[in-house]
């Protein structure tokens, strides 16, 4: 695996990590409205999701053994989870990685 790709792997690992501290941490007032907490209960699912794919990428990084990533299978659980869960937050993710290899400084 190149530098560039480790790295966009990486940065691919830090938006998500974002992305679920955003989705698991309510930022408004504590609420008694049942449809506030279904979207909660619905980001919580998403964020869930997202975490579970990252594992492995997590895991890899934090052992620096990234030569030994199994990309294919990280994309494929990647597709595995856009039609699982929230396809607009999941799918955005190839867009990030890609952006990131073309050069690009996308974080979100």
């Amino acid at each position: 695996m190149t530098n560039e790709e480790v790295k966009a792997y990486k940065n691919l690992l830090y938006v998500a990590t974002l992305d679920i501290r955003i989705l698991c941490q309510s930022r408004s007032k504590p609420s008694l409205n049942p449809r506030v907490w279904r979207q909660q209960y619905l980001d919580s699912i998403t964020a869930g999701s997202i975490a579970d794919w990252l594992h492995n990428l997590a895991l890899a990084v934090a052992e620096d053994r990234m030569d030994d990533f199994d990309t294919d299978q990280f994309w494929r659980s990647h597709k595995y989870h856009c039609t699982r869960d929230r396809r607009d937050v999941i799918a955005r993710y190839r867009d990030i990685f890609d952006d990131r290899m073309r050069g690009g400084n996308r974080i979100c």
